[in-house]
């Protein structure tokens, strides 16, 4: 009997793997929830809103943009949302100018001192001094797919309650938001020009700061601050996660600790891993650049793991990461690809195993928009890097290994073309089938009685990749008048 009869319609079809979809200013809507739901539409209604603010209300703004005429003062009140219904452009609050001595009621964005705020998909912009400030009682913040935009000091500031016994904003995410300075940054503002940071946070515990873009935090060679971290979690902070999170044209990405204090570490334990970093050439003047140290900092905070970050410095700065005082001890530097070597300073200690530090821009497949994922021709990185058990995914969330070891840097390469069934025919009463793979990836193949209403179910999964075109055998499959196979990645 001919397979065309068995089989009068074989669907021969390659499903890649689904992405999140997630991106820094544009991820998935978050659901609308809330005690109370208070939909505005003019920054009228936004103000009498904020004034007749209850614990548990989500306001939820109609798009639009809303000139401020005063800070947006959550006081007091707990489980409280500010947002837009998706993305992050089209809800936009504008203060009165970065640089605008007037501010009169508009110093902040958002301004909080309650438990579980959530601001999400909305623009914060030209503000007078943070966009986003947290203050004594405010804990476990979400700040979710938000664009942040040209503030005159730190972007987010979380303010300490008592530095010495390390009592902070706790619990914090800053997840898939988009920091930015469309132009110069701020001017003195009382404390010499240049004084920002993306994120600031003193005595904070256990944040995390997850899929975003700081881009353009970067002061020029007058500014009184010259190596201002994108990313900085000091006095005696503890625990924060920085993870996939692309830093383009900064000054510097990210700071655990900068100051040697004592009786407290400024920074202990903690994660940086997953990261891209990347400054194009000539960002820094030359004496500039002498005067630089690291990119990735770990300054008195032990127990800190720097793992699988891509940095790209391109001669702006001396080292891609730096450990630096006594006090910091028992850190990690692993599977680092950078240009730039790794740094340990002023009888700091750290693990540092299996780095490459002779990356070039040809290694990457974008490396001036800070796209620092690996091109296939980076073989002294695929595949290069030891496995670890605590980095089981990459900058895009894709599983570590997926070759015989993981690949050095942020990104573990992956061609992420689709398996092309190849060959399908009867064998008896079986149906063997060949389908196209590479080295180091895994395939699941998959049938259904039709392609309309039925649940694809598993032949067979994670099928080791060869190269070639290996075959997979269904059994059993004569009762059947039709039958539809697919390949497919394996999740």
């Amino acid at each position: 009997m001919k397979l065309s009869a068995m089989l009068p319609l074989v669907v021969l079809a390659a499903i890649g793997n689904l992405a999140s979809g997630a991106s820094p200013g544009n991820a998935p809507p978050l659901p609308i929830t809330g005690t109370r739901i208070v939909n505005v539409s003019t920054e009228a209604q936004l103000q009498t809103a904020m004034g007749n603010l209850q614990s548990g209300d989500t306001i939820l703004l109609a798009d639009g943009t809303y000139n401020l005429t005063s800070t947006l003062y959550i006081n007091g009140w707990n489980n409280v949302t500010i947002r837009g219904s998706a993305g992050s452009t089209n809800v936009v609050l504008a203060g009165k100018g970065m640089n605008n001595t007037n501010y009169g009621n508009v110093p902040f964005g958002i301004w909080s001192n309650g438990t579980n705020t959530t601001i999400a998909h909305l623009t914060i912009r030209d503000t007078w001094d943070n966009e986003i400030i947290f203050n004594t009682g405010a804990q476990s913040p979400l700040v979710y797919c938000v664009t942040l935009l040209n503030a005159g000091s730190q972007f987010i500031k979380s303010n300490p309650t008592d530095v010495t016994n390390g009592l902070g904003v706790n619990n914090g995410v800053v997840e898939y938001c988009w920091f930015d300075y469309t132009g110069s940054p701020p001017g003195d503002h009382g404390t010499g020009v240049g004084y920002f940071n993306g994120i600031s946070a003193h005595a904070a515990q256990n944040w995390i700061v997850r899929g975003n873009l700081f881009k353009n935090l970067h002061n020029p060679d007058s500014a009184a601050y010259l190596w201002n971290p994108a990313v900085l979690f000091w006095n005696h902070s503890v625990n924060t996660l920085t993870e996939q999170n692309t830093f383009l044209n900064v000054d510097r990405a990210v700071a655990y600790g900068l100051q040697n204090t004592t009786p407290f570490f400024d920074h202990a334990g903690g994660v940086i891993r997953n990261n891209f970093v990347c400054l194009v050439p000539g960002l820094m003047s030359a004496s500039r650049s002498a005067g630089s140290d690291g990119s990735l900092i770990a300054w008195n905070s032990p127990g800190t793991q720097i793992d699988h970050n891509t940095v790209l410095l391109n001669g702006n700065e001396f080292y891609a990461v730096e450990f630096r005082f006594a006090t910091t001890t028992n850190g990690t530097a692993r599977n680092i690809l950078a240009d730039a070597p790794i740094h340990l300073r002023d009888s700091a200690t750290a693990t540092l195993n299996s780095n490459l530090v002779t990356a070039v821009p040809g290694m990457f497949v974008n490396p001036l928009a800070a796209d620092l994922h690996l091109l296939a021709s980076a073989t002294n990185a695929i595949d290069k890097g030891i496995t670890l058990s605590t980095v089981t995914n990459d900058f895009d969330g894709d599983r570590r290994p997926r070759g015989a070891s993981s690949d050095i840097g942020a990104d573990e390469f992956t061609t992420n073309a689709p398996p092309r069934i190849t060959n399908l025919r009867l064998s008896g009463s079986n149906c063997v089938l060949s389908f196209t793979t590479f080295l180091g990836e895994s395939y699941d193949i998959q049938r259904a009685a039709d392609t309309t209403g039925s649940t694809w179910s598993l032949v067979a999964n994670n099928l080791p990749g060869t190269g070639g075109d290996p075959q997979v055998t269904d059994t059993n499959v004569t009762g059947q008048p039709e039958r539809f196979y697919q390949a497919r990645l394996s999740p």
